[in-house]
């Protein structure tokens, strides 16, 4: 579906260090966001994250994030899913700064159904997109366009809109495509725009009320 040659090139050239970031538990922030009455997925929502932090760096995460969950008729316990998101940004933040590529984007396990991880990477390329677009508008700046980065967006576009046929989603084909390539791809690209863009700062610490 989508060449992965170059991203994959350049995840050969680097060394995976372990994170001093906290790692993120997918299950954990997606059933909160449900148990809060979200409607947004935690994959577009974490991608949505990451486009605006390759932009404008936690401030402007923040401000996509309640820009976007200004809608949502979330319940009593949006408080405590509050701190569990912003907490998402301040890891998303540490991990994207420490440039050794211990990004991933938040998705389900390998144990999920192969048609939700399939849906969830293309929400979170979706996300990605529009956490891009919308913070470059609110701050003046053009979205990226042209060269590398302009073949990324292109790619994560054509991502977005990734699915199974019937067949796949039966279990009576197999994809034309590797997930874990692609998912990978994701991983190296965002770290590559996140550099890019100048996003590459240490995320700032969090108040304490």
């Amino acid at each position: 579906m989508i060449a992965c040659r170059e991203a994959r090139a350049v995840a050969r050239t680097r060394h995976v260090t372990s994170s001093s970031a906290a790692p993120l538990d997918y299950e954990r922030l997606r059933d909160a966001l449900t148990a809060a009455g979200a409607v947004v997925v935690l994959p577009e929502l974490h991608g949505g994250v990451c486009g605006a932090l390759c932009v404008g760096g936690a401030a402007a995460a923040r401000r996509w994030l309640a820009d976007c969950l200004a809608d949502e008729r979330l319940d009593a316990t949006a408080a405590a899913v509050a701190d569990e998101l912003d907490e998402l940004i301040v890891t998303s933040a540490k991990m994207l700064d420490e440039r050794e590529l211990e990004f991933a984007p938040l998705l389900p396990s390998d144990d999920a159904p192969l048609e939700e991880q399939v849906e969830a990477l293309a929400a979170w390329c979706q996300g990605f997109l529009n956490g891009i677009g919308s913070t470059a508008a609110a701050e003046g700046r053009t979205p990226p366009e042209g060269s590398a980065l302009g073949e990324i967006m292109h790619d994560f576009a054509e991502l977005a809109r990734a699915g199974l046929s019937e067949d796949e989603a039966a279990g009576r084909g197999q994809p034309d495509f590797a997930l874990a390539e692609l998912q990978e791809y994701v991983r190296v690209s965002v770290q590559i725009v996140f550099e890019d863009l100048g996003g590459g700062r240490a995320a700032p610490p969090r108040d304490v009320h």
